[in-house]
């Protein structure tokens, strides 16, 4: 018989063991220390301050790609900080688009094969997309196709969308498995854990990452892609 405690020390055990054990190649990093040329892109990007911000509150498919290879197991490292936006109409949101294959640069509602990790808020969504704060992902097969192809309810968390917050650095980390199409992403407050899900497909090879937002200003720096 396995009592309970050792079975939660197991637990957390493979927990820090998948978040840690990872082999590091760089094949994209940027930390926009100085003059970056940054890819044709839609929406206000601009680099200043070492950090690369978007900065039209009303555009919702901001996007810009930046070329990285990608096969098998990939991370994605980043830290982003709130600009401005989303207040007024209770909506925006930002994610990024992993395993894209041919990058659209101008504006689209997709970016070619790729899946699209969302982070959303909207108190009054469309028929059929879940109201308030929840993570979603979109499967995109052109610059015009792409569905919701699941979602998770984090209204539980909402409570930290509060203005007090807004100055707070997130720190975001994304392992994908692209052979299996399992995701793991970390929790930004609790630093090797996180939650684990799968795609329910391959995802093959791809030539791009996106960094998009909806209806929000927000800046970046740290973008680093590793397999």
């Amino acid at each position: 018989r396995i009592s309970m405690k050792k079975t939660l020390a197991f637990l957390v055990i493979l927990l820090l063991v998948g978040a840690s054990a990872f082999a590091q190649t760089v094949v994209f990093q940027q930390g926009f220390s100085g003059q970056t040329m940054l890819p044709k892109a839609h929406g206000d990007w601009e680099v200043k301050g070492g950090r690369l911000y978007q900065s039209d509150t009303e555009e919702r498919l901001a996007k810009v790609n930046v070329m990285a290879p990608q096969s098998g197991d990939m991370q994605y490292e980043f830290n982003l900080r709130y600009e401005g936006g989303g207040f007024e109409d209770m909506m925006g949101g930002f994610g990024v688009h992993i395993f894209v294959d041919k990058a659209w640069d101008g504006k689209s509602w997709g970016n070619g094969n790729s899946m699209l990790l969302w982070l959303n808020y909207d108190a009054s969504p469309n028929a059929g997309y879940p109201a308030g704060f929840t993570a979603q992902v979109y499967k995109s097969t052109s610059e015009t196709k792409m569905e919701l192809i699941g979602q998770f309810d984090l209204n539980r968390y909402a409570y930290l969308l509060n203005a007090a917050n807004m100055s707070v650095m997130v720190p975001v980390r994304i392992k994908v498995n692209g052979s299996t199409g399992s995701v793991w992403v970390e929790d930004p407050t609790l630093p090797g854990y996180g939650y684990r899900f799968g795609l329910g497909q391959s995802l093959g090879r791809g030539n791009y990452v996106a960094l998009r937002t909806n209806s929000l200003a927000v800046s970046y720096d740290n973008l680093k892609v590793t397999k």
